[in-house]
């Protein structure tokens, strides 16, 4: 959630153009300072800054994001080495299903995909980085179960409920009593509630303390998904990927005590 306290103007702009490059795939300053409301003098002066550092290029007359960008996202896709087990128990799974199967955590209230495993060589990795709302994605919702109703109410305050597809939860009420269902249940699915012709269904990944790493979801279409097989296969790599980080941190805690 926003941290409240003071934010420097110079800073967040900077920030936003990053975004608004990032969502016209490349801009020019006249683009950057017309989307932005300011002058082009201003956005210059921010352009200036951010090439300087590195963390846009120029082609011509275009501004690009730099690559920068990338390894600085490649360090906090690391940086956990819980993430490298997760990792490596979704590739074996994948392989298993022969399906899509991916890796999200939560960040800013919303869910980010840090690892994504298919059979599929063009396709690899190519959800990696991609945010879903909460509500609506089966990640989201296997997240959100283990949540207090605070820390639910602070995701919906922050993102509302968009609307996807037709089968997008709209409000509250539908969302309490899904997110119910998926403790119940002991996992979450979405029907094709983010994207049509996608389905997806989803465990929370939990630390030793109990509290949540992020969650696995094996996607596919509909009609190629066996609700029985997939919860049965997911929920033995769930366990033996959280029995996994639970023998490292025992371990780690004995080198502590030598």
């Amino acid at each position: 959630m926003p941290e409240t306290g003071r934010e420097l103007n110079t800073t967040a702009t900077s920030l936003e153009i990053l975004d608004v490059i990032k969502r016209m795939e490349g801009a020019r300053l006249s683009d950057l300072a017309r989307e932005l409301d300011l002058a082009n003098s201003t956005v210059h002066a921010h352009l200036t800054t951010l090439l300087n550092n590195e963390f846009v290029v120029k082609e011509g007359n275009e501004y690009h994001l730099g690559i920068k960008l990338f390894h600085l996202g490649e360090q906090a896709r690391h940086r956990k080495p819980e993430y490298e087990i997760v990792r490596r128990h979704a590739h074996e799974l994948s392989h298993e299903l022969n399906e899509e199967v991916a890796f999200a955590i939560t960040e800013h209230g919303r869910s980010v995909i840090i690892f994504d495993e298919n059979n599929d060589p063009a396709k690899e990795g190519f959800q990696v980085g991609r945010y879903f709302y909460m509500h609506n994605s089966a990640s989201g919702k296997a997240m959100l179960a283990e949540f207090p109703s605070e820390r639910v109410d602070e995701v919906v305050e922050r993102w509302g409920l968009p609307r996807e597809t037709d089968e997008t939860i709209q409000t509250r009420p539908e969302l309490d009593a899904e997110l119910e269902r998926t403790r119940e249940r002991g996992y979450s699915i979405n029907r094709q509630e983010a994207l049509e012709g996608l389905m997806a269904i989803g465990m929370v990944v939990t630390n030793p303390d109990g509290s949540v790493l992020g969650s696995l979801d094996v996607s596919g279409p509909p009609y190629r998904l066996s609700e029985d097989e997939i919860v049965t296969q997911l929920r033995r790599t769930v366990e033996d990927i959280e029995a996994e980080i639970a023998a490292q941190y025992e371990r780690e805690d004995a080198d502590r005590g030598r």
